[in-house]
């Protein structure tokens, strides 16, 4: 520790400052607001930074560190602060507190009354600075270019023009803060098929198709589809394609599509001779028009519906896929995710998920017609969540089946197969069923649980005996990220931890 000696201005004594007496900022983590090296010391115990530099500017060279504190003495003594604003320097081993004088003027203080004041706008406390780059508090991290203090946005002349110009992703003075976006301008996150969070200025996933201007989100990641090819589809008249076939066909391989799907007149299906194919790396949001049912089916000895190949991507949302003579979706090494549809009355099963397909089911009916599996997933992953899935056998065929499957998890849904005995409605190795409601939880199958079974109607029933609502009732739960609706748009929970019926429908 140095000497102190104190002495008033008046003895005359002559001494020898390391700077001269103005005020380097009002930060007080500042060694020359200080005691100089002592608080050094105190600061760096290892000895790392052992000298305090009086300042910043052009003279004396900028400080590695923003507390002042050096590695090596500094050249010249008009840029070495030993004692600090709060002692003068007489040598590197002795420091003079000084007393004001009769005038009340003070003298060897850094940060006094003669010093630049901190601006009551647009700053979060000064420190010295030549550029952004002295300015490492993300609080305030501008360099104001007139007093050479670093402050936030908002006390620049323009604060947008700052934050574009310091990252490109945050181009948005809001309050002081540079962020990503507004609800007025949020291009930023447009450009990356995001949302705007008006809450947070930031870019935030979708999770619903209805949030993005194209009309679908990729769910599975959370980023809208592009919005140049949204087409609708009609076979009655009146819209871009008369067929999905067409559309489908349309779309560049590689590239996205939206293509909004009307019912036709009387219930009649789209079908296509060798069913309805998507492949070429495409990635397609096949979605029903609000509050209406199209039905795809194949024909022949065709699934009615093929989406093939790596890189090929299907969202379908709200469709019905039934009366084909094989399976209603066969996913063959592409991803599928289906959300509220009907995949059901097909003569070869529900849906079949092989060769490392990614299948998702969510709120939706998958039933097969006969004595075939309801789901089955070869060498895939699945996730099955908030649907119901049967086989309508006498015999003993499961409703969901595996073979070397990769990861399959069954949440919140209904598992059950008319024939057999529990536990015959899944054959799975590894499965993972969390609060699901198999035979061997619900007991036997009963048909009564649903409004028309053998119609493909898995509504659950209010009245009989037992009624649906009541056997389900209370074994799923609902968490964050699963669906807001049913299969039919009636409301779920939306309370992480509530108690909700298992399956696709809330009745």
């Amino acid at each position: 520790m140095r000497t102190i000696t104190t002495l008033g201005l008046s003895t005359g004594l002559a001494v020898v400052a390391c700077g001269p007496v103005a005020t380097v900022s009002l930060n007080d983590a500042y060694c020359a607001n200080r005691t100089g090296d002592d608080w050094c010391a105190e600061q760096y115990p290892d000895g790392s930074r052992p000298y305090c530099v009086w300042g910043t500017w052009e003279t004396c060279g900028r400080s590695p560190a923003r507390d002042g504190c050096v590695e090596q003495r500094p050249e010249t003594d008009e840029c070495y602060s030993p004692c600090g604003g709060e002692l003068q320097a007489i040598d590197d081993a002795t420091c003079l507190e000084v007393e004001a004088s009769s005038s009340g003027s003070s003298t060897g203080t850094m940060g006094s009354e003669t010093g630049s004041e901190s601006s009551e706008s647009g700053t979060t406390g000064t420190m010295p600075c030549m550029g952004n780059e002295d300015c490492p508090d993300a609080a305030a991290p501008f360099c104001e270019p007139d007093g050479g203090e670093c402050v936030r946005c908002d006390g620049l002349g323009d604060g947008d023009a700052a934050c574009a110009e310091l990252d490109a992703g945050a181009p948005l003075c809001v309050a002081g803060a540079c962020v990503a976006c507004t609800p007025e301008n949020p291009v930023v996150c447009d450009e990356q098929q995001l949302l705007c969070d008006g809450e947070t200025n930031a870019c935030a996933p979708c999770t619903e198709h209805g949030q993005c201007g194209s009309g679908a989100c990729e769910l599975a990641v959370g980023r809208c589809f592009p919005e140049d090819f949204v087409v609708t589809v009609d076979g009655d008249g009146g819209a871009d394609y008369p067929s999905v076939t067409a559309a489908v066909a349309a779309v560049d391989d590689g590239g996205h599509g939206v293509i909004v799907v009307h019912e036709l007149d009387g219930g009649t299906p789209y079908t296509a001779a060798m069913g309805l194919t998507i492949a070429g790396g495409k990635t397609i949001a096949l979605l029903a028009a609000p509050g209406e049912l199209p039905i795809i089916q194949g024909t022949g000895m065709n699934p009615g519906l093929r989406v093939e190949g790596a890189g090929t991507i299907l969202y379908m949302d709200g469709v019905q896929v039934s009366g084909a003579g094989m399976q209603g979706v066969v996913a063959d090494a592409a991803f599928a995710w289906l959300d509220r549809s009907r995949i059901v009355g097909n003569a070869g099963g529900g849906i079949v998920a092989q060769n490392g397909a990614e299948l998702t089911v969510r709120n939706c009916f998958v039933g097969s017609l006969g004595d075939v599996v309801g789901v089955e997933i070869t060498e895939s992953s699945a996730s099955v969540l908030y649907s119901t899935v049967s086989a309508s056998t006498f015999g003993m065929t499961p409703a969901l089946s595996c073979t070397s499957p990769i990861a399959v998890e069954v949440r919140n849904s209904i598992i059950v197969s008319q024939g057999g005995t529990p536990p015959d409605e899944v054959s799975c190795p590894g499965i993972g069923i969390i609060r699901s409601a198999t035979e061997a939880k619900v007991g036997s199958f009963n048909i009564g649980w649903f409004a028309d079974y053998n119609g493909d109607d898995f509504t659950l029933t209010t009245m009989g005996m037992p009624p649906g609502s009541e056997v389900f009732a209370g074994i799923a739960q609902w968490n964050e990220g699963d669906p807001l609706t049913d299969i039919d748009g009636d409301p779920r929970p939306t309370t992480a931890g509530a108690a909700d019926f298992a399956g696709a429908d809330v009745p």
